[in-house]
């Protein structure tokens, strides 16, 4: 019950801080102007970036909950995983723009610009990084691992609830990216991935129509499938690998000198 209530406490207090730059930038913002539309237009994103960091740097001066350094990840795992997180948003996108007439499909560039530069460090590091090490504290059980991979992606899923295909896709996406996270320890691998993910969006957003006929749309499936046996591929020798790695030596010592 206590580790419950810690738990609680934390990610109220990470809330909090996260929020605090954008609060600051509304009330500027409104004491300025009379609206928040500046804020919410090109600054969102960053100041969620700016209350990323500062909750980190509270937590790992004032918290008793462990922060571990960035780990490194192979580098053949960033090039799969960015592939795959891109792949991710190609196919349901698709989906969702077929049939839809071009004046439909409106493209907000500073909001684009956003998605793809300041969002994904945004938000990695609240979801991935931040609430990953407040629920798990610690522990590294199998029980605790999956149960951090579904919040942590029940989270992330809120903000983007406006569309159901959608949501499944960036719920699928966010417990993916979790498990990534916590058998590399590597944030910046889960960022590059996001960012590959939003740029996908934004092409297809741009160009939704063209990849609907279905040659395009035959070779972006045929990619997909080599793009996820990549992935799968990487993460199974990291998994090999770590399985090797926690084996005892077997050290034979002759009976006789």
């Amino acid at each position: 019950m206590k580790r419950v209530l810690l738990t609680i406490r934390d990610l109220v207090i990470a809330q909090i801080l996260y929020m605090l730059p954008l609060a600051i930038g509304m009330a500027v913002n409104l004491a300025l102007k009379g609206n928040f539309e500046f804020t919410f237009k090109h600054l969102t994103m960053v100041l969620f970036g700016i209350g990323g960091i500062l909750t980190v740097c509270v937590f790992k001066k004032w918290g008793d909950v462990e922060m571990p350094k960035e780990r490194k990840a192979p580098a053949m795992l960033y090039v799969w995983y960015s592939l795959f997180g891109g792949m991710l948003a190609l196919l349901p996108i698709m989906f969702l723009l077929h049939g839809a007439e071009d004046d439909e499909i409106k493209i907000n560039l500073a909001k684009q610009i956003e998605a793809v530069f300041f969002a994904p460090f945004a938000e990695e590091i609240l979801c991935r990084y931040l609430m990953t090490h407040i629920i798990k504290r610690g522990s590294n059980t199998k029980a605790i691992c999956i149960f951090t991979a579904v919040m942590t992606s029940l989270l992330w899923t809120l903000p983007h609830c406006y569309a159901a295909f959608t949501s499944a896709r960036v719920l699928i996406s966010g417990i993916i990216a979790s498990m990534v996270y916590q058998k590399t320890g590597s944030l910046k691998l889960c960022i590059f991935s996001h960012a590959a993910n939003n740029i996908c969006v934004t092409l297809v957003m741009l160009f939704g129509r063209a990849y609907t006929s279905p040659l395009p749309l035959a070779i972006t499936i045929i990619a997909s499938v080599i793009i996820t046996a990549g992935f799968v591929y990487e993460m199974a020798k990291l998994f090999r690998k770590d399985k090797n790695d926690e084996k005892p030596e077997i050290r034979v010592v002759p009976i006789m000198q």
